[in-house]
């Protein structure tokens, strides 16, 4: 999958995975032989009793490492690490460990937690705000000690990127899209959001000094033969996932990500999800580097669930096999990103 364009999978949220104690590293050395650039794992370990508000996912970390012990080449992310609910000595050893035992393949997404995961959570630094709880972590992977009782200590070990991996935000608002440019980090924008409010987001990333290498999007993306055949699997799946969405209020991550305009079902396949065959699939994600600069995309294909699992493996093999060749094939049109 040599491109200009990346492309992720998910690894960590029940998405093509078999259930087995070796689903997870059976689908990283998948992904890799298909030449996916990074697979994806998701924090949160609480479901809701009596209500849909939260699923509890395998902890990221170890899932990764699992992952790590069984490939070579793959990336390892993270949408997103709560870093405000960790220990953050705890935190740095165990990424920097990843990081080390990887070759360097970790990519630290961080986002906020939902309301209930930080009400019902007791984090060890208290009352952190994200900013600090990040500065934290990476002023001990840059060698600043801790001093306790008089006595100075070093934080180890340290990752094997430097200064440290690479870091993007999973933004929710506006302050947090400029927060992530100011600081140098990548940007993570979710799946739920309709290209314009896809691009209203990058654009103001952009604005703020953000670069185009460091935009990330999800996009949920399903591909099948012919238009008409992913269509009529898609439209089902669409009415379902918007569905739920709606009932949770729009939720994406915890956050509200969509309203009820962007939650009507057709619409929603048009301009927020992927649908179609290798042709359309690749000219939709190609308009994406070609009008907004993103050359780094995370397709969902089990559309939070809703895909049964042998469908997603067609779709992800599909789209390794034929849409990316058309993609490469594709001209990039030079144009000015905002």
């Amino acid at each position: 999958m040599t491109t200009d364009m990346r492309f992720g999978l998910p690894g960590g949220r029940g998405d093509l995975e078999t259930g087995g104690p070796t689903s997870a590293t059976e689908l990283g050395r998948t992904a890799e032989t298909l030449g996916f650039d990074s697979l994806w794992f998701t924090d949160g370990h609480l479901t809701s009793v009596g209500s849909r508000t939260l699923r509890a996912r395998p902890a990221p970390i170890p899932l990764a490492a699992a992952v790590a012990s069984a490939t070579s080449r793959i990336r390892l992310g993270f949408t997103a690490l709560h870093v405000t609910q960790y220990d953050p000595i705890r935190l740095a050893a165990d990424l920097a460990t990843l990081d080390r035992l990887s070759g360097g393949r970790v990519i630290l997404g961080v986002g906020w937690p939902a309301a209930d995961y930080s009400r019902v959570t007791r984090c060890p630094g208290g009352d952190a705000d994200l900013s600090e709880a990040l500065d934290t972590v990476l002023r001990y992977w840059r060698g600043c000690s801790v001093v306790a009782d008089g006595a100075r200590y070093r934080v180890g070990p340290t990752p094997v990127q430097y200064p440290h991996p690479p870091v993007e935000v999973a933004a929710h608002t506006d302050e947090s899209v400029v927060w992530a440019a100011s600081r140098g980090y990548g940007l993570l924008i979710a799946a739920t959001g309709t290209t314009r409010s896809m691009a209203a987001q990058a654009a103001l990333f952009v604005s703020r000094g953000g670069s185009t290498a460091n935009l990330r999007v999800e996009r949920f993306c399903l591909v099948a033969r012919t238009d008409a055949e992913a269509e009529q699997i898609a439209r089902p799946v669409v009415k379902r996932l918007t569905g739920r969405l709606a009932s949770l209020g729009g939720d994406e991550h915890g956050y509200r990500m969509a309203g009820p305009p962007e939650l009507d079902p057709v619409r929603f396949l048009c301009e927020t999800a992927i649908v179609g065959g290798p042709e359309t699939v690749a000219r939709r994600l190609a308009a994406l580097r070609d009008e907004m600069g993103i050359e780094q995309v995370n397709i969902r294909p089990s559309f939070s669930g809703t895909v049964p699992l042998r469908v997603q493996q067609n779709s992800v093999r599909l789209f390794a096999s034929e849409v990316v060749p058309i993609i490469r094939g594709l001209p990039t049109r030079q144009v000015a990103y905002w």
